[in-house]
Parts: structure tokens; sequence; C-alpha cells
């Protein structure tokens, strides 16, 4: 087992570190406008969001993934976009926890945090600069 899946590991849900069976939350979904692998997605937004969301005692991060675009005539596929899954107990400070870090962690413009409050989906919306908080929820474009 490599040093990478030990971390891994140590990041999953259990019984006495998450304990998420007993609590309930709720997802909030990072953007990330980026053609990254999983491992570079791992080491620079994954584990260090886990770490803090598990340090306030908030969240944690439960997985993440990529949309790939449509096979090319060689039957290779391109990364569109990638994405973190947050599972958190209070939505306002796991989003005001994320803003705050990912621009730390390099995420790019266009980097979104997409969250549902009643029956609204919204999402926090980075620009390079500056976050745009709680805006109807848009759909990713290919390209955007």
């Amino acid at each position: 087992m490599s040093m990478l899946d030990r971390f891994r590991k140590l990041l999953r849900p259990n019984e006495t570190g998450r304990d998420a069976a007993s609590a309930e939350t709720e997802l909030i979904y990072v953007l990330l406008p980026e053609a990254i692998d999983p491992d570079t997605r791992f080491e620079r937004y994954e584990a260090p969001l886990d770490a803090e969301l598990q340090l306030t005692g908030i969240g944690f991060v439960s997985g993440g993934g990529a949309l790939m675009s449509a096979p090319k005539p060689d039957g290779s596929c391109d990364i569109l976009y990638c994405g973190v899954d947050v599972d958190t107990t209070n939505v306002d400070c796991a989003r005001t926890l994320l803003r705050e870090h990912l621009p730390n962690l390099g995420c790019k413009p266009g980097t979104k945090l997409e969250f549902t409050i009643g029956d609204r989906d919204l999402e926090d919306r980075f620009d390079g600069q500056h976050w745009q908080l709680a805006q109807p929820r848009t759909q990713y474009e290919d390209g955007e």
C-alpha cells in the first residue's frame, strides 16, 4: 500500500473519526474548473480541506470526481472539470471555511460552491479575487 493510499484510508469516514452515521449532514459540491488528475485533486484540495473541516468539527470531504468529455476519435477523453464532495453539519460555516481556504490552495476563477437552502439551489462563485455569495445555481459549460 502506497503512502498516498494509507493517507486516504485515514481520511475515510469511520465510526470514531467522523461518526457520519449519527450526524445529519448536507452536501456542498466544490466545482473546480480544472483538468487535474485524481491524485493531484486529492493532494491539492481534498486532504487539506478535509483536515480543516474535521479540525473545526463541521464536516469532512466525502469524495471527489471529474466530468469527462465525450470520447475523441482516438478513444481518449479529457477532464472538463473536477469536484470535491463536502458533507457538513453547518452549511454556512463550511461555506465560510471553504471560501477562506480555496484561494490559498490555488483554486481558479470559476470555482463554485454548490449547495441547497430549503428548496433553492444556490452557489457561491469565485471570480479570481472575490466571491459572489448565494447566487442562483448555473450549469457548468465547457470553456466557462
